[in-house]
């Protein structure tokens, strides 16, 4: 039938009938990291009679009886910030943690390496089928995405047919956690503004 043959998991698209070919690889090798570590899955069967449960807790909230978002330190709570923010994005209030979630903080905290790409493109997958079922329009890792298109060309090519615009494209900026981002979460009280402040930008 003319299929090409499988060699691994992908995601496939086109952008201006170019193929566009994203996989744990390519994740990778655009953030320049190994595609090697830990990996205990995006979805945990049966999360509420699972093992790891009583081993996040203790990790978490020093018991293996379940804690609240407002049990956990401030350096925990900073991690999970990231981790909702850059690693594994969600929806929805941050004082809702799946399991997860508590499982990918869990490996932080104790050091362990985790194959952050295979993490990403897991999700990718996830998110794009939640996208499809619920009709809900929502890319998460769209800095990331970003540097794949522009490292195979294709934002060069897009900007030379002059055919979009800017305000077709929506250009949007990525979220910057300073000490503003402290005092939103409460766990700072006062902030000083620097003028070396990270801030939003827009860059060719």
């Amino acid at each position: 039938m003319g299929l090409e043959p499988f060699t691994c998991t992908e995601i496939r698209s086109s952008l201006m009938g170019v193929p566009v070919y994203i996989s744990k690889e390519i994740i990778a090798y655009v953030l320049g990291v190994e595609a090697s570590g830990q990996y205990s899955g995006i979805d945990i069967p049966n999360p509420k009679t699972s093992s790891w449960n009583d081993v996040v807790n203790m990790t978490l909230f020093n018991s293996t009886k379940p804690g609240k978002y407002s049990d956990l330190s401030m350096e925990k709570k900073m991690l999970l910030k990231i981790q909702y923010e850059k690693l594994l994005p969600k929806g929805g209030g941050s004082d809702q943690l799946s399991l997860a979630h508590k499982v990918f903080l869990h490996h932080i905290i104790q050091g362990g390496k985790l194959n952050i790409p295979k993490y990403i493109f897991k999700h990718m997958i996830k998110e794009l089928m939640e996208s499809q079922k619920k009709n809900r329009v929502w890319v998460p890792y769209g800095r990331l995405l970003s540097e794949i298109f522009h490292q195979g060309g294709m934002l060069k090519a897009l900007s030379e047919t002059h055919y979009f615009t800017d305000e077709m494209l929506e250009t949007v900026t990525g979220k910057v956690i300073n000490a503003k981002t402290l005092k939103n979460m409460q766990l700072i009280k006062n902030v000083t503004p620097l003028k070396s402040d990270i801030s939003e930008s827009v860059a060719m």
